[in-house]
């Protein structure tokens, strides 16, 4: 099971409280738990979580640019959409065709500590970050790039295929609000 410890929503609610953001979303993590054991549903095997999957994200974002389909601005990362959906072997946004030109729900998915400086830096605007430099008051690790931490939507992707490199994956769970862009871009 993946845990997301870290993005922009935990970061800010974490330092609106005055704590850690391990703090902030460890006692999120334990309360989950809980529930889960009162319901009696047996709780997962392996527990995944961002912040110590770090230097495995790095590894998986170089493979991607290696690839051809990241590129590196201003110490951030982003993933190349329009290289991606070529129209021979991909197709960017399965899930949602609809809302693959929707900017406000492109926009949402940036992280709502995204800054429109981080918007214009990239090459489209449809391209989602898979790193992202750090600022004044976040948690970072090191990178090629500089320090920074993942993007969002890396994070499920490269921890679900740390564990499942000899099987594939059958299901890929999440709310309905996480279709667009946030489960089109893990396919991605």
């Amino acid at each position: 099971m993946n845990i997301t410890d870290i993005d922009d929503k935990i970061i800010r609610e974490a330092n609106v409280q005055g704590k850690s953001f391990n703090e902030f979303s460890r006692h999120f993590e334990t309360e989950y738990f809980d529930d889960m054991k009162r319901l009696n549903v047996e709780l997962p095997d392996v527990v995944t979580r961002v912040s110590e999957f770090v230097p495995e994200i790095v590894k998986f974002i170089e493979q991607i640019i290696a690839n051809g389909y990241a590129y590196e601005a201003n110490g951030s990362v982003y993933f190349n959409v329009a290289k991606y959906n070529d129209g021979t072997k991909h197709k960017y946004a399965k899930l949602e065709p609809t809302s693959a030109t929707d900017s406000e729900k492109l926009l949402e998915g940036e992280g709502v500590l995204t800054t429109d400086l981080e918007v214009t830096e990239k090459l489209n605007k449809f391209d989602f970050a898979l790193w992202k430099k750090s600022k004044e008051g976040e948690p970072s690790w090191p990178s090629p790039w500089g320090t920074g931490r993942p993007g969002w939507h890396i994070e499920c992707s490269c921890m679900a295929a740390e564990y499942f490199k000899e099987w594939p994956i059958d299901i890929h769970s999440g709310g309905i609000d996480l279709r667009f862009p946030h489960h089109d871009n893990e396919i991605a």
